[in-house]
């Protein structure tokens, strides 16, 4: 593989997506699958930690349609687990339990991101597509006069790549999108998310995902299913707006633990299982955003590089399997068209306009469902990171 990047080579593809998270694994196996010649970029090699996710039942299916079966012996590795449910203290101060064992599939996930990311990206290799680790974009730059419309540039050493189509699945910083004179939709949202691993030695057999509102935010836990070592391990994620004064106490691992302390159920429940920090804490935007235009001429967003939400919304990997899926359909069937030049390959395709159509759609959707819960929770009314979400910008 390494010899099609040497410094004077030259490569030419139907599709580069930039980006191997589940936006970018997803996007490159369904065009791989349709016998596109696909190279996937991934600058950060897989190893970089990530937060984990819950879905619920309804996404199983969709996991299984990219993963295949998650349950056989010989996928052990993918990183999913099954959850029985949720517990939340939202509305009141009761915690309202929703047992999964009642739908269609009887449990739905908690994943592991970085086994499920490099699951999905072994399974995009397998489907054809290229895989390059560790490349970095830098550049990319329109060609005329021929049966390409990018030149892309990955750093010293990379060699030139040529694509017909560019596609950005870079997360939240949508570096593509950015390089083209792409800009960010404003909104007043500052959430940030401060994570804290944790572990015990002691049991904890734990099945649900918790979520608890607090003053000055929200709290969201998981356990990591299976023993790390001797020890069990639980992810706790603190939820607030960076520029309140809880945000600079939780970068801090006295804050945090200070926190930690006032609140009514996850704060107990890690005591009583003898849990205890373990590593720094992490912390990286959580707010809502979305770019002005999704598209381009020969070039998407797809993801978190298009819009990405809220936490609360649990909708993260799902928006990125189905909206990566979309894409990469809507893609191939442009490119068929028999149409080369860039120009007719932006919103005004009419495949490319469904996907657009598509992402407005998801967008309108998303904001109503995402104030309609924060407004649900009556409590702490006079607290800015509340008041702000009762007047949503």
């Amino acid at each position: 593989m390494a010899a099609l990047f040497d410094k004077g080579t030259e490569t030419s593809w139907d599709v580069v997506v930039v980006g191997g998270g589940p936006a970018g694994s997803a996007t490159a196996m369904t065009l791989a699958r349709f016998g596109r010649r696909v190279l996937l970029v991934d600058e950060q090699g897989g190893t970089r930690p990530k937060l984990g996710e819950s879905l619920p039942p309804v996404c199983v299916g969709l996991v299984k349609h990219f993963l295949g079966n998650i349950e056989a012996p010989d996928e052990v590795q993918c990183g999913v687990f099954r959850a029985a449910g949720n517990v939340s203290v939202w509305g009141t101060k009761q915690p309202q339990t929703t047992d999964f064992f009642f739908t269609q599939t009887g449990f739905g996930l908690c994943v592991d991101r970085v086994a499920f990311d490099e699951a999905l990206r072994t399974k995009a290799v397998a489907a054809g597509t290229i895989l390059h680790r560790g490349l970095r974009f830098e550049s990319c730059s329109r060609l005329a006069d021929t049966a390409f419309n990018w030149q892309l540039g990955f750093g010293p050493g990379a060699a030139v790549q040529r694509t017909r189509y560019l596609v950005d699945c870079s997360g939240r910083r949508a570096v593509v999108a950015r390089a083209l004179g792409g800009s960010m939709l404003e909104t007043n949202d500052m959430l940030f998310a401060y994570a804290q691993w944790f572990e015990t030695s002691g049991p904890d057999d734990d099945p649900y995902t918790r979520i608890e509102a607090g003053p000055h935010g929200w709290w969201y836990t998981n356990r990591l299913p299976g023993v790390q070592e001797g020890a069990t391990r639980r992810l706790v994620v603190f939820h607030t707006d960076k520029d309140l004064p809880q945000a600079k106490m939780a970068a801090s691992p006295d804050g945090f633990l200070q926190l930690l302390g006032s609140s009514a159920h996850i704060g107990p429940l890690l005591e009583q299982r003898g849990y205890r920090p373990l590593g720094a804490i992490r912390g990286a935007s959580a707010k809502s955003q979305r770019l002005v235009s999704f598209c381009g001429d020969a070039w998407m967003a797809v993801g978190d590089a298009a819009q990405a939400y809220d936490p609360l919304s649990s909708q993260g990997i799902d928006k990125a399997l189905r909206t990566g899926s979309h894409a990469g359909h809507l893609i191939h069937y442009a490119l068929s068209d028999g149409q080369v030049a860039g120009s007719e390959l932006g919103q005004d395709n009419h495949y490319i306009g469904q996907y657009v159509m598509q992402q407005q759609q998801l967008w309108q959707s998303y904001v109503s469902q995402r104030d309609f819960y924060y407004q649900t929770q009556p409590r702490w009314a006079e607290q800015a990171f509340w008041q702000r979400r009762r007047s949503p910008g």
